[in-house]
């Protein structure tokens, strides 16, 4: 839990938000028009399991999606450890390495309309009495759409580590694998929305957000057969498990960040329940390559919102 709770702190920022008053019209409002095709790139992807302090590592890699029509598409996931924990005993073991490969169709999908809540500018609020730096955010809500969808998804799954057993003449540690496949459901949320203020200039928010549900099921694997007939220490020898899956995926081409908005990072964060690893944690800031490719697009991806509002 200390490691948890570390994590926590690291990733937590303290702000204050106030909402202002601000004359504006609505230049566009497109939740549907977003980047159907993504690469994001990772430098020092985290994945840590419980059970098996060997097999936590440190990885390089890339992941992303494509979309086509906004009907169907595919996830790719491949990362490699450039530190993996197991590696200080013995070094010619092989590091960390995860594959994904699989798509999603979307059966359900719809436009809603509501607010949603345009940043107007960041300040930094100083220092309260009790050491925490304040950043006050001002933001508008602006009446808008989102565009809101489900989809079923699967795919296979790979996952390569460390783990070390107990033998009678201590510790050996040895590589292990796990091969199956994962599935579940995604609730997918999109939004594409710019303004201009009188007095903050063009603002604006895009974002695509996913929550994956997934089973993860890895019946062939060389985990140790001591630690299969045992189950030893906490190790877990169950090939049924099951993840939650957050993904922050890129909206915004690069040429359009730079002209705009500062340039930013991509986030991926997972928590979940595999063989070996137990209950384990991942997550992520990658480099997005992000962008909309024609033949990919559906028709109402390029049909565009329009609202006037003073």
């Amino acid at each position: 839990m200390k490691i948890v709770k570390f994590l926590f702190l690291a990733f937590l920022v303290n702000q204050t938000v106030a909402q202002e008053q601000v004359q504006y019209k609505i230049i566009a409002d497109e939740p549907r028009k977003i980047n159907n095709f993504s690469c994001n790139i990772d430098l020092a992807q985290m994945d840590f399991g419980v059970s098996n302090f060997d097999g936590a590592s440190f990885n390089i890699g890339v992941w992303g999606h494509g979309m086509f029509k906004q009907k169907l598409g595919v996830d790719y996931t491949f990362r490699y450890g450039w530190l993996t924990f197991g590696k200080f005993s013995d070094k010619t073991l092989k590091n960390h390495l995860n594959i994904q490969l699989g798509g999603f169709f979307i059966f359900n999908q719809r436009t809603k309309f509501g607010s949603n809540k345009v940043i107007l500018k960041s300040t930094d609020g100083g220092v309260t009495s009790d050491g925490r730096r304040i950043t006050v955010t001002t933001f508008i809500n602006v009446p808008s759409g989102k565009w809101k969808y489900k989809a079923v998804r699967g795919g296979i799954y790979l996952n390569r580590s460390i783990l070390s057993t107990q033998t009678a003449g201590g510790d050996v540690a040895s590589n292990y694998y796990i091969f199956g496949a994962y599935g579940g459901i995604c609730f997918g949320s999109t939004r594409r929305i710019f303004i201009q203020t009188d007095k903050y200039g063009e603002r604006g928010v895009v974002s695509h957000l996913r929550v994956c549900l997934d089973a993860l099921i890895t019946p062939i694997n060389n985990v140790p057969s001591a630690v299969i007939a045992s189950g030893v220490g906490k190790i877990s020898t169950s090939p049924i498990g099951a993840r939650l899956l957050v993904q922050a995926l890129p909206t915004l081409q690069r040429k359009d960040r730079k002209k705009k908005y500062k340039t930013a990072m991509t986030a991926e964060v997972e928590v979940g329940y595999r063989m070996v690893d137990g209950i384990y944690f991942a997550g992520t800031l990658s480099i997005p390559i992000s962008r909309s490719i024609k033949f990919l697009r559906g028709e109402e991806e390029d049909q565009t919102i329009k609202r006037t509002t003073e």
